[in-house]
């Protein structure tokens, strides 16, 4: 096996190293509706791992199955409460979904994340982009659903009451 062993002599600019995004456009478009239309009372975190908001003791064991899912797993959107005094735990997750959540594969691994987000009783709603204008926000069950229009914020108050619903 072939390890490497960072040294502060080395030279890192030699492994091409580039500054990367952080989370994608889609992801940014949809916390930037969740940050308007929830304002100053809650804040958007991307790309926290599922280890962080479904967190245990350290002496309790898990399955490899599980485990592996926790730290390998990533939540689109994480929305908190804003100021000092707020609890810093997680009161809704949403999901980015696209046509790539289509496949049985992801959508297995969707069902992971909802039931243990499920467990520690955090709410996910998912979100998928229709067209240029138009973003489904919806329930797992798929019984609650809001369609946006970001042009024309053509049902912001249903979006709103929604978003609060689990909030």
């Amino acid at each position: 096996m072939n390890t490497y062993q960072l040294n502060l002599n080395d030279n890192y600019s030699n492994f091409n190293f580039q500054s990367g995004e952080v989370f994608n456009k889609y992801q940014q478009k949809i916390m930037d509706i969740l940050e308007t239309i929830l304002g100053a009372r809650f804040r958007c975190y991307p790309e926290l791992r599922l280890e962080r908001i479904c967190h245990r003791p350290e002496n309790v064991w898990l399955p490899k199955e599980i485990w592996q899912f926790l730290v390998s797993s990533d939540l689109d959107i994480t929305v908190i409460e804003r100021g000092s005094h707020a609890s810093r735990k997680a009161k809704l997750v949403v999901e980015c979904q696209s046509h790539w959540h289509d496949s049985l594969e992801a959508q297995l691994r969707d069902r992971k994340k909802a039931k243990l987000l499920a467990s520690v009783n955090v709410p996910l709603i998912y979100v998928r982009k229709i067209d240029s204008r138009y973003y489904r926000f919806y329930t797992p069950n798929e019984k609650q659903e809001v369609i946006y229009n970001i042009i024309t914020q053509q049902e912001w108050a249903e979006l709103e009451a929604f978003l609060l619903s689990f909030l």
